[in-house]
């Protein structure tokens, strides 16, 4: 019984582990992380180039909504900006949540899929 008990400890320590990242300090960290979020997970279609990346402190948390940018060489409708999707970012280790999967419900992040 006892070794089950350190076994799960040591278990989960090490999900822990794993699951922490590097902190994730400033608003533009913020962005840059939820850049490299939306491309690596496919959260959007649009190129990166094409997405607007608005953070919002949040105390323990930034907030980033993420939007379409409507340009020339992005197409859409010139002064319009229509949010996507919102991340979540976890100031102390970067664990970020969104709701790019059902526009309602935040949820942590789906596995990537390799090509």
């Amino acid at each position: 019984m006892i070794r089950r008990a350190i076994a799960a400890a040591a278990l989960l320590a090490s999900c822990h582990v794993w699951a922490s990242g590097p902190a994730v300090l400033t608003d533009s960290e913020a962005a840059t992380k939820a850049a490299d979020i939306t491309r690596d997970y496919g959260l959007s279609k649009d190129k990166t180039e094409c997405l607007l990346f608005d953070t919002a402190d949040k105390g323990r948390y930034f907030l980033v909504r993420v939007r379409e940018n409507h340009t020339e060489a992005c197409g859409g409708e010139a002064g319009v900006s229509p949010a996507l999707f919102f991340l979540k970012i976890r100031k102390r280790d970067g664990y970020t949540i969104t709701n790019a999967y059902d526009s309602e419900h935040y949820r942590p992040l789906k596995p990537r899929h390799k090509n």
